[in-house]
């Protein structure tokens, strides 16, 4: 298998996702909860009989997903929960959806490129697509959406590392800020980390993925505020390194820092 070098600048901020979307305001009647019910059941319509089984066959034929300790999510069948994971493949944008939350409606928290593509802004909120705010004018409806997704005891899906480096096999630095939701909210998460096996046939396409999930972890409401959230951190982060180090996360591409 041939291994591609890519060069970054910033381990923190660079983006190889390959999209180059210019970005729309959301603008001021902007519907972070659509609550019309000729909308809720179209979008029941869109993402349960069109995009999941969709999304399913191609990411069993694509990427070839396969999950382990999805066991772990059963005890949190009637709870609304988290979900943190790394952030490796355009695919992280439904594969939780089809394969880790078992059937429960799940939503995505995503930059505004997801809502700023003409003509698809509906669509996107109809496959569960948070954006997150860029003015403090948005911040009110984005928390009362989370909010309102885990009291309908939905999952809410959250990549701290925010860029996409595609097959990147180790855990870039991610702050805590995220994690202040389930640790106000004071519902549980689940780590996610996707590795990268070698595949047992055509061994020189690119490595097949395997989803990692965590048991659950839930907020200590004997800590503050801070406290929590950086525990909640932690835990998920010393989760996905773990899984990150196992021999069988193969890289096809070596990320290398340029030379300043």
């Amino acid at each position: 298998m041939k291994v591609k070098t890519v060069y970054y600048n910033d381990l923190l901020n660079d983006e190889f996702s390959g999209t180059k979307i210019k970005r729309k305001p959301l603008g001021p009647r902007f519907k972070y909860v659509h609550k019309n019910p000729f909308f809720c059941f179209f979008a029941f319509l869109f993402y349960r009989i069109v995009a999941i089984p969709l999304f399913f066959f191609v990411s069993k034929i694509g990427y070839g997903v396969k999950v382990l300790g999805k066991a772990n999510t059963r005890s949190l069948h009637l709870k609304g929960y988290f979900v943190y994971g790394n952030h490796t493949q355009i695919a992280d944008a439904w594969n939780p959806q089809v394969f880790v939350t078992g059937g429960k409606r799940a939503y995505i928290v995503a930059n505004q490129d997801a809502t700023s593509i003409s003509g698809v802004r509906t669509l996107v909120q109809m496959l569960g697509c948070i954006p997150v705010p860029e003015r403090p004018e948005e911040i009110p409806g984005f928390r009362e959406c989370l909010a309102y997704r885990i009291k309908q005891k939905a999952a809410i899906i959250i990549y701290p590392e925010r860029h996409i480096w595609p097959y990147y096999t180790h855990i870039r630095p991610f702050p805590d800020d995220s994690f202040v939701y389930p640790a106000e909210l004071n519902v549980p998460v689940i780590a996610q980390c996707t590795t990268y096996r070698r595949r047992k046939f055509f061994k020189n396409g690119k490595p097949r993925m395997t989803i990692h999930l965590s048991s659950p972890i839930y907020p200590d409401m004997s800590l503050s505020l801070a406290d929590r959230k950086k525990a909640l951190r932690d835990q998920v982060y010393d989760f996905m390194v773990k899984h990150s180090a196992e021999d069988e996360n193969i890289a096809c591409v070596n990320y290398v820092k340029k030379a300043e």
